[in-house]
Parts: structure tokens; sequence; C-alpha cells
């Protein structure tokens, strides 16, 4: 069936103008039997069955920051204009259109939407558990067992009249035009087919997107398809659906359905919303009956920079075995650690150490033969990239991080409204490798205000070489290069900090207790720089040392070398052992890492059923997205667990 015959079919069942059809399509559809005294045939019915619409996905799991304060108590779904929440409006809209089953997402104040569902006892209530660490993807990730030829739908979209039909011909994705310049998905190019070739961020005299989408059934296949492979990837915590079918666009066809401005809305403030209603103000009077709430519109103002701005967060964790998927240390710190914690002393808890000297500072200059002054302690290595930032970074730099990459630099990054831009690591023969000559073109071009270099890299376990390191550090100046060697001690490649920080002025190192040393959840980590960095990074230092307790503990840590050094053999062997053995497996190759975890590319496997394979065996590892294949790092773990997993990997494999 052509679109126009389609076009026809539902016109002449909803007894509407048909004149507007050409003969031929007219002609069509009679001699094929769907039509016959303007009436639609059951064969026509039968011919439109592969266009039925199965359900819709109304997406009302977000926070909607910039409607506080109202949405810092109500969700902007449940804010109601002429007369309707804008959820039940989809929702009765929907249920005229003939479509019953509705899926609701749900995740932020999610009881308020409990209780509104109780007055439609059909509606399939879903919780988002990822609403506050992913974009929009976690809701359809969340619904995808549902995701067939379906409507998907924003909470915050109004539409004048219903929009929603029982059968739809193809995907697509409602549109508006804009003459002038709006900071939305524009469409840039459609194919002869009428399909979207090109969307881009920001333009004007252009169709941008908005309103309702419809997935057909072989487009709600491809997407989950796509998205389960991906979906644990880093991007995808900031990652709109939006983005995801753009990333996809060759394979994920979608046409535009053009609405104008009268006839759909998207409220993205309130302020949105009472330019479209004025009397939505009685609605917000109405909620903020106390005077305690009114007062709270003037307390949360300065908050509103920070509305679009994501907090990296790192994914619950309640097991305390087989927990292959963080890169702790899951061998253990020196027993000697563990001395220090029942000898403490009563006034370890209750003084402050205001002693002139920090002993744990002394204690890596020893190592370091480095003064204090180019040493400052920190609660964790991210925190000593975090100082560093808060105090380097303005509006709109550029830092230079690696693809793929932690994406706790991005989350940062953003943080202080700066830009992220990347180089690669490059898959070798047997390791990865870091593309000097991209980065150096990179910091060419794009003079980033920071460049971060992760060695050993994670999640590859990349090294970089001193050598190439020395270039990037001399030939970038004006950039600060901060040399994040949270891995270091599972490498035989040593840097010379000493050197580095006495040659060079714009170089920061940032160590930390938690990877080899086993101490994460203690929080120690330090930094390196020049005396004068130090003066400076003091500025955001709490005023009081890190725990008394903590930093007598990386000083037992420091002091046990034969431990630590029986312990870097043990898991150095384990990793080439486990390298060795599942290289031998079909579809499989392991790279070989300079860190305390392996990195593992699969060729015609599951990656994502692997993984929960190996979850509801007992053993966590982590999935990484880069350059468009599903990969995986499990964290070196003792023998008898490296075996497990190794056999579990076979198995499923066979299987």
């Amino acid at each position: 069936m052509t679109e126009q015959e389609f076009d026809y079919l539902m016109a002449v069942r909803r007894g509407e103008d048909t004149a507007t059809f050409s003969k031929d399509t007219v002609l069509a559809c009679t001699k094929a039997g769907w039509v016959e005294k303007d009436c639609v045939t059951d064969a026509g019915m039968e011919a439109l069955s592969p266009y039925k619409v199965d359900n819709a996905i109304i997406m009302a799991a977000g926070r909607s920051r910039r409607c506080m304060p109202l949405s810092n108590y109500l969700p902007k779904g449940l804010f109601e204009i002429k007369g309707d929440t804008m959820v039940e409006r989809q929702i009765k809209q929907l249920h005229d259109a003939g479509i019953k089953e509705i899926v609701l997402v749900v995740g932020y104040l999610k009881e308020r939407y409990y209780e509104m569902a109780k007055k439609y006892p059909e509606l399939i209530v879903i919780d988002n558990n990822e609403w506050e660490e992913k974009n929009n993807m976690s809701s359809l990730y969340a619904a995808k067992d549902y995701l067939k030829a379906s409507y998907v739908c924003c909470s915050d979209n109004w539409f004048a009249h219903n929009v929603y039909r029982d059968y739809v011909y193809d995907s697509y994705y409602g549109c508006l035009y804009s003459d002038e310049f709006c900071n939305e998905y524009c469409v840039k190019s459609l194919d002869d087919r009428g399909y979207m070739t090109s969307v881009k961020k920001g333009g004007e005299k252009a169709w941008y997107t908005i309103g309702e989408a419809f997935f057909s059934k072989s487009f709600s296949a491809k997407f989950v398809d796509l998205m389960v492979k991906e979906y644990y990837d880093p991007d995808m915590k900031y990652m709109l659906w939006d983005d995801f079918q753009i990333k996809h666009i060759s394979e994920l066809l979608m046409k535009i359905k053009r609405y104008d401005d009268a006839e759909c809305k998207e409220f993205d403030t309130t302020e949105d919303i009472l330019q479209f209603y004025p009397n939505f103000k009685d609605f917000i009077d109405q909620f903020f009956q106390e005077e305690e709430l009114v007062n709270s519109t003037q307390r949360i103002s300065y908050l509103s920079n920070y509305t679009d701005t994501k907090q990296y967060s790192v994914v619950a964790t309640e097991q305390l075995t087989g927990r292959m998927h963080v890169n702790e240390n899951l061998f253990g710190p020196s027993p000697k650690c563990l001395d220090v914690l029942h000898n403490a002393k009563m006034e370890d808890l209750y003084l402050y150490d205001l002693t002139r000297d920090d002993a744990l500072a002394v204690e890596i200059s020893k190592r370091t033969e480095l003064g204090t002054d180019s040493i400052f302690i920190h609660s964790g290595s991210s925190d000593v990239i975090k100082t560093i930032m808060t105090l380097v970074l303005n509006k709109d730099d550029v830092v230079l991080i690696s693809a793929p990459a932690w994406n706790y630099y991005k989350s940062v990054i953003e943080l202080h409204f700066a830009k992220p831009a990347y180089y690669d690591i490059k898959p070798g023969e047997n390791a990865y490798e870091f593309d000097i000559d991209g980065l150096m073109s990179e910091a060419a071009s794009k003079k980033p205000r920071i460049i971060v270099i992760t060695t050993p890299h994670n999640p590859t376990g990349a090294v970089i070489s001193p050598k190439d390191l020395e270039r990037v550090i001399k030939e970038n100046p004006t950039s600060l290069v901060i040399v994040d060697e949270a891995y270091l001690g599972f490498s035989t490649v040593k840097y010379d900090a000493k050197y580095l920080l006495t040659t060079y002025n714009n170089v920061v190192f940032a160590r930390t207790f938690s990877k080899l040393y086993g101490l994460a959840g203690v929080r120690i980590g330090y930094g390196l720089c020049t005396p004068m960095a130090r003066q400076v990074f003091k500025l955001d230092l709490n005023p009081f040392r890190v725990s008394n307790i903590g930093r007598k503990v990386a000083i037992a840590a420091l002091e046990d070398k034969k431990y630590y050094n029986e312990l870097t053999k043990t898991i150095i062997q384990l990793k080439a052992d486990f390298i060795a053995e599942i290289n031998k497996i079909k579809g499989v190759k392991a790279f070989d890492s300079a860190a305390n975890f392996i990195f593992i590319h699969f060729d015609g496997i599951d990656v994502q059923a692997l993984k929960d394979y190996l979850a509801d065996n007992g053993y966590l590892v982590r999935l990484w997205t880069e350059a468009g294949r599903l990969s995986m790092r499990i964290t070196v773990a003792p023998k008898a667990d490296m075996d497990k997993v190794r056999d579990l990997i076979k198995e499923f494999i066979e299987k």
C-alpha cells in the first residue's frame, strides 16, 4: 500500500473530503476492493492492519529544573492548563483516538503520578530508576519491552486538537517551523522519500523537532536493538533519544510531521506557560497556598544556571562480592592498614590535626623527591581533578580528553560551563595506544585550557610513553596538562614527576590510594604540582586536613612495600593468564592492559546478554561503547573469581 492510498483510506474512514486525492489513487483503492460506496471495506481494514498503532509511551521521569520552584513540588506533566494536566490531556486524546494501552514512565516525584494513575486503571506505570543519572534514553530503555508500533510522547507537550490516530503509515517526528534562530534540533535535509538525513542543534528557516513522535514496528525493533547494545556507553548518560536517532539516522529513518505553532506547544518554563495561558498563575497561586512555599520562589533562583547540568553518579551496588565493574582493588590493602584502625586513639576522632607538617605529605615527599610545597592531599584523585578544574576553567574554555574516557571528566567540565573536545585512544594489535599525532592536532586547533592524560588509561589500559607525555607538555605551553595516574603502580612505565615539574610549569599529577593501595573506602588522594600552583590550589581545599585516621592508614600502605610488590606481581600474572585463556575463545579479543582491569572486544556475541548472564551468576562487569563497538571491562580479582568468570564467558558463548 502506498502512502497516498493509506491517506485516502483514512480520509474515507473518517468521512473527510477526498477531492484532493488523485484519480489513480482512488481507482487503485477501488480495484483492490478496499473502498466501496464511500466506505472502507473489511478488505480495506485488513490492508490497514499492518499500520495499527499498538500503544503510546509518555515519558514523565525528568525533574524539569527550568520550572522551579513549582517543579520542586509537582512534576511538570501534572501542571494544569485549561482544565487538564498536560499528561491527562494526552491520555484522554489517546483514548479518544482508540489507543488504549498507554505506558507512563515516571521517576522524579513519581508518587504524584501514582496518585493520578488511580483515575486510569488501564494505565501502565513504569519506574525509571535511572532518571537522576541519565537523560530520557533511560525512560525508553525502561519501556523497551513496550516499544512496538508506538507513539513516543513527552509529558510537557500540549496539543490544541487531537493529533493522535489509531493507524499510522510510517515513523515520524512532529515539527514546527522557525524563520528566526532557535536552539532546537533543526532538520537540515530530507531525502527524496521524505526521510530526515541531517539534524543539527540550532538553526533558522528550518523545521525543528517538537511534539510527539511515532515509531513503527520495524523502527522500534531497530531502535531497541541498537539501544540495548549501546546503553552502557558513558555518553548515554547525557543522551536524549533525539541524539540517539541522529547518531543512527541512516538506520532509524523518520519523516517529519508539520504543525503550526497554534497546534503544538512544548513548555520548557513556567514563563512559557504563562505567556500561552495567563490563568496558569491561578494554578500556581492555588498550589502555593502556604506562605513558606510562596517565599521559596525567591530562595532558589540562584540555582537557575545549573538547570541543565548533569551530575556524575555511580550505579548503586548492594552486593559485596563479584564487584568487577568499578576497578576496586579486590585483594584488599596491606593488613598494616587495618592495624592503624585497630590502634586508633580517641584524639584521632575529636581533634583537628594542626601540626606544622602533614605527615602524609612528608612521606610522599620522600618517595617523589619533591618538597611538600609541591604536594597537596585531597579526598581521592577525583577531587584533585575537580579542584584543579574549578580554579582553572572559565566559561566556554575547552578541555581535551580522550575517547573513550571516564565520564567524570565531562561532568566536571560541564559543571563549569566549559566544553569537552576529544582525542583518540585506538586499538593496536595487542594493546590500545595513544594517538599522539591526533592529540597534538586537536590541541593545535582547539587551543584547550586543559589537556587530560589518563595513564594507564581507563577503560583500555593503554599507557603513554614518557617521551610522548613530555612532548604534549612541552608543545602545549598555554595548556595545563593534568596527568591522571589513578592506576599508578600497575604499569612498568614510569614518569619522572620531579623532572617534569621542575622543567615545566604547566603540568599537574593526580594520584590516589584507592586503586593499587586498596583504600577506596578511605578516600585519600594527592596532587603533585609546582609550589606556585599549590598556593592557588590550596584556595579550594578544606582549611582542615583530610581525615587524620585516613592519612595514617595511607602512610601504613606506603610503608608496606613488600605487600604491594607481591600484590602487583600477582595481579600482573592473573591478568596475563586470563588474557591468554580468553583469547583462545573464537570471537573474543582481550587487550594487554597496564592497569588492574582488562578491556575486551567481542565479535558476533550479544555483549549485553553476556553481562546480564555474568550478573545472574554473581559477577558485575562494566560495558563501554567505543568506535561503535560494545566492549567489556573486567577488574582483575583473585584467581578463583577470574577462573569462574572465564568459564562463565566460555559457557555463555558455547550456548
